[in-house]
């Protein structure tokens, strides 16, 4: 809310609550109504002495008193006398006879009372006219409103006056500082952009060979890896304005707002081309329109910004940058090709990508001789740019915490267990039973995966709660994948069904602490069958995306049988955990002892025990 805004609210605020005030006091002050009687000087005296009244107020200069009643206090008598003096004399010699009447002399100025008393009512009779004032001035603006932007219009004083705020519901055009230099792990998504750059710096160039710039280019990848500052980087390499927003800022409840809104975005920049517009999350306004017509907030919404994109030209200069994660949401027609022409997927970096972005920021961070940003990298595969920032800063954290001056290699991986597992909880108190649980279940990811071909190797088990587990297996994470195959996800399901199976084993029953296994057991499943195609009986077929009304052609029966396929897929790799551990139980209990003697156990020593033990029994994988 801008600052204009929340003075006049306040204004109102007061105004109204003075008015409030005014009202009360007029009202509370002529709550006992006094009535005034002219009386003669001589019937003055008579009331004086049969003692009918109380109370006599002298006026100082003036030659008008004021009897009170005494049975009646809301009743003056009011009397013109001819001389003050003897009046006065003839009221204290009846007051030194016993009388009981008092008798006070006032100044002739007013109180303090009675001023506040008549400015407010002057407030009062003056209030209407200020509350028709401030309606006209409010007509006034809505009238402008609609001539500019439609009946509804005014995506900004319309949802002003309503409560949908005054404000601007874009980022103020500015060119940006932003280069292609900030920006590391990104190298072939520079090159696809890099064209951009360069028809605005020359445009004709590009128009000798009849070649139009993309009037929209799509930004598709998981969150932070840098969708945001790519678009920023055009802008501040073709030099040009930058305008940011995102989709929801276009969201409201009023229908014709969002329309507003977006037309009042496109107008911006036009008044600013060449420019770049730049709509973060695009999905909360792009997405697929409902089928209730097209009188929704939505719909109109949307379909405003397709017509705003074909009411420009490759000559305006305008370029719009969208980004989302959600590239299957949005909308065909918002996506086609003459409106977002280009689509660039913004992938995860890889290792040699994610040791740049940690120089780069780590370039402002002291660090000692242990780091190495190469091992690091190769030790983060799936982190993203924004992960990689948070890591370091987290390192910074540990390191300040303890009173450090540079970063070591144990802060950072003090700051990774924290981001992957959570904070760790040294400090709670565990029953041995509690322990042992722990032990045999994690035990048993940690064997178990020890027989599987294509899990990764153990990183550390730890039984010492972190976050909201009580306790983890950990597995390297050095390999960069962009396809899984079918005997890794098997696997993967045998690996995360084993704690389960070492419960049910070794201590003849299960607890809740597998609920999240089974979770993600559960989605795998799910997605090796409906989305990879990965089943024989059902075939190669796949549900991905598809909406309830698209799955009725494959009958209830197919699905009916895709739930059992998943329930048998489960049950099979909770099996096959279940014969590593019988088979090779010694190796079990013997992890569960030495976690049990110190509760963490590195790679290193669960490898040591493998090789001595497959050794000893002489068997090979």
């Amino acid at each position: 809310m801008n600052t204009k805004r929340r003075i006049r609210k306040i204004i109102i605020l007061a105004m109204l609550l003075f008015a409030i005030f005014a009202i009360i006091r007029v009202t509370t002050g002529n709550k006992q109504k006094i009535t005034e009687v002219n009386i003669s000087y001589t019937e003055l005296l008579q009331a004086i002495d049969t003692e009918t009244i109380n109370t006599i107020e002298f006026q100082e200069g003036s030659t008008r008193v004021t009897a009170i009643d005494s049975e009646n206090p809301n009743t003056h008598f009011i009397a013109k006398i001819p001389n003050t003096v003897v009046l006065t004399e003839y009221v204290q010699e009846k007051i030194l006879g016993g009388s009981e009447i008092s008798f006070t002399v006032k100044d002739t100025e007013k109180s303090s009372a009675s001023v506040i008393s008549d400015i407010l009512s002057v407030i009062l009779m003056l209030w209407p006219l200020l509350m028709l004032f401030m309606l006209f001035n409010s007509m006034k603006r809505i009238r402008k409103n609609m001539g500019q932007n439609g009946p509804m219009g005014g995506g900004e004083s319309f949802a002003g006056i309503f409560g949908g705020g005054g404000e601007k519901h874009f980022e103020k055009a500015t060119k940006s500082d932003v280069t292609f230099k900030d920006i590391k792990g990104l190298d072939e998504e520079i090159k696809e952009v890099a064209e951009i750059v360069d028809f605005m710096k020359n445009p004709q160039k590009y128009r000798a060979l009849g070649a139009k710039i993309p009037k929209g280019v799509l930004l598709d990848g998981e969150p932070g890896t840098g969708k945001t500052l790519l678009a920023k980087a055009i802008a501040g390499e073709a030099g040009i304005y930058f305008i940011a927003t995102s989709g929801s800022s276009f969201v409201e409840k009023y229908v014709g707002v969002g329309a507003s809104r977006v037309r009042n975005l496109f107008e911006e920049a036009r008044k600013h081309a060449p420019c770049i517009i730049f709509i973060d999350e695009i999905d909360a306004v792009g997405a697929k329109r409902d089928d209730g017509g097209g009188y929704s907030e939505h719909n109109q919404t949307l379909e405003q910004l397709l017509a705003e994109m074909d009411g420009f030209t490759e000559r305006s200069g305008i370029v719009v940058i969208a980004a989302t994660n959600r590239l299957s949401s949005l909308d065909p027609a918002l996506i086609r090709p003459g409106r977002f022409d280009r689509k660039i997927t913004v992938h995860l970096p890889d290792r040699k990508g994610r040791e740049e972005i940690l120089k780069l920021h780590g370039a402002n961070k002291p660090f000692d001789e242990t780091v190495r940003f190469e091992k690091v990298a190769y030790n983060t595969a799936g982190f993203s740019g924004a992960s990689l920032e948070n890591l370091l800063n987290e390192a910074a954290l540990v390191a300040a915490r303890k009173s450090k001056k540079v970063i070591s290699e144990e802060d950072i991986n003090e700051a990774m267990m924290k981001i992957q597992v959570g904070l760790r909880k040294s400090g709670r108190i565990i029953s041995e039973k509690e322990r042992r649980l722990t032990a045999v279940h994690e035990a048993g990811h940690a064997i178990v995966s020890l027989f599987l071909k294509t899990q990764a190797n153990v990183k550390e088990v730890c039984i010492i709660p972190r976050g909201s587990a009580g306790g983890y297996t950990l597995h390297d994470t050095v390999e960069d994948k962009n396809y899984v195959s079918k005997t890794e996800l098997t696997e993967r399901l045998t690996c995360l069904l084993a704690g389960k199976a070492a419960e049910s084993i070794v201590l003849g029953d299960v607890s809740t602490g597998p609920s999240n296994d089974l979770k993600v057991a559960t989605e795998t499943a799910r997605e090796m069958i409906i989305y990879y195609g990965m089943d024989e009986d059902i075939g190669p077929i796949s549900f991905a995306g598809a909406s309830a009304n698209e799955l009725n052609i494959f009958g209830s029966s197919t699905m009916s049988e895709v739930g059992n396929k998943i329930t048998q897929m489960i049950k099979k790799a909770e099996s096959t955990a279940e014969g590593i551990i019988n088979n090779h139980r010694t190796l079990l209990d013997r992890l569960v002892e030495k976690l049990l003697e110190q509760e963490t156990v590195s790679g290193e020593e669960i490898e040591t025990m493998f090789e001595a033990y497959m050794c000893k029994n002489q068997i090979t994988l």
